[in-house]
Parts: C-alpha cells; structure tokens; sequence
C-alpha cells in the first residue's frame, strides 16, 4: 500500500466578481458579499457543509506537511470559517509540526484585522493576488481593488512577516496585460519590490475560451502585446529580480532563499496531493480526478461519495505514477529540471528500452541543446535561464509529439 498524500489543497470558489482572464470554477457572490450573515452567507455555509463532508470521507490519512486554501477568493470567508477547516484536518488527518499553511487573499476582501484572524486560525503563509499597482490596467482586467488597496495589504503582510507572526507570504502580478507596456510593467516591478516581499509569482496572461478578455479581443476591444514585447517584459522581470536577489525556481515563480512554495512543489514534483472543493483536481494514487465544476454536481457528488464509496482515484492503489509525459512537463518548470532516465526507469522500461527513448527524445530536442536553450548535466536536464523558461513551451511542444509516437 502507498503512503498517502501529506499535502491538501481546498477550493473555496467564492468571488466578488469574475476578472475578465479567469476561467477558473467560481461563483460570483456580487461587490457586497459578506460572509458574516450578509449577502452570499447561506451560499457559503451551504458549500462549506459539502467541503467538510468531502474532506472527512477519505479513510487513508497521513499528517500534512502542506495545505493550501485557494480560490476564488478564500478571504471572502471570515477567520473563524478558516480555522473551523484547518481544525478538520489538524483532528482527522493530523498537521505536522513545522507545516506549512497558505492562504491565498484579495486584497479588496479582508483587512489588518482579517489578517490576524487568519493567522490566529493556523495560516502561516500568505499568497496576495495584485495582479498590478495600474490602477488603469486592473480596472480594464476586470480586477475589484485599486493600488491603494494592494499596498495596504502589502505593509499588512510585510509587517506580520517582518514580526515573524508568519513564516512567509508571496505577490501574484500578471505581465502582458492589455494596455500595459515595458515601462508600465517596470514601475509595477520596482513597486512590488518596495514591499519586500519573500517571493514573487510572475504570471504571463493566457486567454482562455469563454473569458471576458476573449470576448473583447474577438470585437476588436484590446489588443494583445506582441511576442517581441512579451519577450521584453520576460527579459526585464529576470533582470530586476536577480539584481534584488531573487532566484527563478520554477517558470513563473521568484523568491529568496528559504522561500520557496513547499505546497507547489509537491505538484511539479508529481507527487501525490489531495485535493477537496468543486473543479479541483487530485492525484492522491497517481490518477487525476477533477470534481464537477457546477455547484449543484458537486454537492450531488460528494453525497454519492459518501452513501456509494469513494471515486476510483481517490482509493489507495499501487499506481505510483503520472503520466510520463506529464510528469516531464512538470519537472521542467522547476529549475533543477528532471532526471530523464530516473523517470524512465520509474515508468519500468528496461535499460535498451530506455536508452533507445532516450536517444529519441535527445534527437527531438537536438536544436534546442545546441543553442542552449536546454541543458544538461548528467542525466539530469533543465531549461536555461531566462531564455530556455520563457521559450519552454516550444521545448515541450517536441516532447508531448515524441511522447505521442511511442505510447
């Protein structure tokens, strides 16, 4: 029998109000939404009662070493909702001593006093979602908070890390916004930067299918920046964060040392997690399972979980691994990238087998070796910095094809 996951994500899906980027499984409570009895409350209590219910019907447990509250907008709850779920897993599963616990926040929804409550609650690690100190550009993606507020919550959180009331907290920005450009996004850097967070995620804009920002680009509304001026913005977010001492870790996230996202980790590392909450997905066994993304099935489905037995995925099974093709793709991300015939030899093949794979990936990849765009040490292979992670996709595109020829 395998160990069972010692990491947890919960979804809480609560919004005020849908960005126009996110395609994510939410549900947009309004501006006034207050969990404290006001409105949205029944909502919230009503899917909190399933979560609980969905967290308290897996039998193999282990203590946690990570859990991470996501969304959505997980500080739309109030502090006691918080502590009530962190308590579920402290009493049934167990939390380690030293785990680490992030939440993420908005920062138009919870202030300083929220922030205490939180922390009173257990979470030790903050992830702010600021997307921008524009207040032009959050207005245009859609985003509730104006830059006043985002710094709030910045001197909020540097000031309880800086009194080690938590142990670590990180800012979200997005470059390539519509209407931004390289200057817009240098002020934005050197602001975050003021703050002194520990570590930064830099997300590039994707447009996904049924967003808002989709919409508008097929009206002709916005316009996308240009590959070139995407690949400056890359080039200067590398630049102003080494020079203040960050190290890029994985693709799209920066910290100092001993800052690092333990939780984020264990999925790029392929490990197992658990996951609870409507349109989140798990891989406790190394099977992906993703619950229903309406409100309505997942409630249905937690109940059939409960009165019929668990889902497949979600019992514990001698399948150690991802796919192969997947766990490469995650690996890759990180810095240190993937030992190539370690994974190979995991998936069981033999040493001909793995050799001959091998040398046909290395073959798919040959012009991206030559021009440095994907090293290797050993078996061992990572993309270069910055160019290789900014062009990683290009890397992968050659995987996944030789991955479909062979499997």
């Amino acid at each position: 029998m395998l160990k069972p996951p010692r990491s947890a994500y919960i979804h809480i899906p609560f919004c005020h109000r849908r960005c126009f980027y996110c395609d994510f499984a939410i549900i947009p409570l309004g501006d006034n939404a207050d969990s404290n009895g006001g409105v949205g409350s029944k909502t919230i209590n009503d899917y909190l009662f399933f979560l609980k219910k969905e967290i308290l019907s897996i039998k193999h447990k282990s203590p946690l070493s990570t859990i991470y509250i996501g969304g959505g907008t997980p500080s739309i709850l109030n502090p006691n909702q918080i502590k009530d779920l962190i308590d579920i897993f402290k009493l049934n599963y167990g939390i380690d001593n030293g785990a680490e616990i992030t939440m993420e926040v908005d920062p138009a929804s919870f202030n300083e006093n929220d922030l205490f409550g939180f922390i009173k609650a257990g979470v030790n690690r903050f992830s702010l979602g600021g997307q921008s100190f524009n207040n032009n550009l959050l207005e245009k993606a859609g985003r509730r908070h104006t830059f006043e507020d985002l710094e709030n919550s910045c001197d909020w959180l540097q000031k309880a890390y800086s009194e080690r009331l938590i142990r670590s907290w990180s800012l979200d920005l997005i470059q390539d916004l519509p209407s931004s450009n390289l200057d817009l996004w240098a002020i934005d850097l050197e602001k975050a930067l003021t703050f002194k967070p520990p570590h930064i995620s830099i997300y590039d804009l994707n447009i996904e299918d049924g967003t808002v920002f989709q919409r508008m680009i097929e009206i002709g509304k916005i316009a996308l920046l240009n590959d070139e001026e995407s690949f400056q913005n890359s080039k200067l977010t590398n630049s102003i964060l080494r020079k203040s001492g960050f190290s890029r870790y994985e693709i799209s996230n920066y910290s100092i040392p001993g800052h690092q996202s333990r939780h984020n980790r264990v999925y790029w590392k392929g490990i197992g997690w658990w996951s609870f909450g409507q349109g989140s997905t798990s891989a406790p066994w190394g099977i992906k399972f993703t619950r229903p993304r309406i409100s309505q099935d997942y409630k249905q489905w937690v109940t059939s979980q409960c009165d019929e037995g668990l889902e497949y995925s979600l019992v514990n099974k001698s399948i150690p691994y991802l796919d192969l093709d997947e766990k490469i793709m995650l690996g890759m991300r990180l810095k240190e990238g993937v030992n190539l015939k370690r994974l190979f030899i995991e998936q069981g093949w033999d040493e001909e087998k793995t050799k001959t794979y091998l040398n046909q990936l290395l073959d798919t990849w040959k012009d991206f070796r030559e021009n440095g765009i994907l090293c290797n040490e050993g078996d061992r292979f990572f993309l270069s910095d910055p160019i290789g992670m900014d062009l990683s996709n290009q890397v992968l595109i050659n995987m996944f094809r030789w991955w479909e020829n062979i499997s």
